[in-house]
């Protein structure tokens, strides 16, 4: 995932912009079609493997609430005044997914 490293400066023209200060630019697009695909396997893996994780109902409902706040804050840093909402978002995923990878792989 180094491609969603490369400096703004590098990246090239925006393609699509979202708004003020924000816009995807070919590199993003490559960045996020990998993303997407992985973390489309991630929840396939998930949702396969839920019933064998045997996690209480409280927790699953935790980390949805986790993740779902992630890329909702994700959504708010492109549309809002406030850039910083990315690194919150990138926190609480962050958090949901080295709970739930260790448990996915184990089983």
């Amino acid at each position: 995932m180094l491609i969603l490293f490369v400096p703004a400066g590098d990246e090239g023209r925006v393609l699509v912009p979202l708004s003020e200060g924000h816009g995807l630019s070919a590199v993003d697009g490559v960045g996020a079609a990998l993303l997407a695909v992985g973390g489309t396997w991630l929840e396939v893996l998930e949702v396969r493997r839920l019933p064998y994780l045997a996690l209480p109902p409280r927790a699953l409902f935790a980390l949805g609430l986790l993740a779902g706040l992630g890329v909702g804050l994700l959504i708010a840093s492109v549309f809002s005044g406030f850039f910083w909402w990315w690194a919150i978002c990138a926190t609480t995923l962050g958090v949901a997914v080295l709970v739930l990878v260790p448990l996915t792989a184990r089983r």
